[in-house]
């Protein structure tokens, strides 16, 4: 009997893995993303709906966020160059903006709304921080990686959001 108990569980641990592959390999634009996101994550792997994967992936999404901004704050906390400073200023306002965005896409989850739609507002204010380091001389963007990140994140949830498990 202990082996038949033990057996079980592996059994479903492959199975939810599988979900995971199969949900990443139909995603359009962040498929390396999502398997290098969600393929050791041991709540993706417990997913068994789609539904399931949306909410696990937007919390990631947003424990990332919160590890940007505060990332964004110290930096610009930190920076001397009054002209860095201000660019810098910028985009952490729109980071901060974004925590709200980041309560609409929670919020619209949890009422089953378009999770799609409410990415926008985040979309918006990750582009408005990236137009701050766009010019004809662009200032030095210690952020890059973090947006681009942030950026693959907003993309894995579309894409988790459209493909049909």
């Amino acid at each position: 009997p202990g082996i038949i108990i033990l057996s079980v569980p592996l059994f479903a641990t492959s199975l939810d893995t599988n979900f995971v592959s199969k949900a990443c390999g139909l995603c359009k634009t962040q498929q390396d993303f999502c398997y290098s996101v969600l393929a050791q994550n041991p709540e993706a792997q417990k997913a068994t709906t789609k539904h399931d994967l949306e909410g696990i992936t937007i919390n990631l999404a947003f424990q990332n966020y919160t590890a940007i901004a505060r990332r964004v704050l110290f930096v610009t906390t930190n920076e001397t160059d009054p002209k860095l400073k201000e660019i810098y200023r910028n985009c952490l306002h729109q980071y901060l903006l974004m925590r709200s965005d980041f309560q609409f896409i929670n919020d619209t989850f949890n009422s089953n709304g378009d999770v799609v739609q409410s990415l926008w507002g985040a979309s918006t204010h990750l582009t408005n921080c990236i137009y701050y380091f766009m010019s004809n001389t662009p200032p030095p963007n210690p952020f890059a990686e973090d947006n681009d990140n942030m950026g693959a994140f907003i993309g894995l949830i579309r894409d988790i959001c459209y493909i049909d498990l």
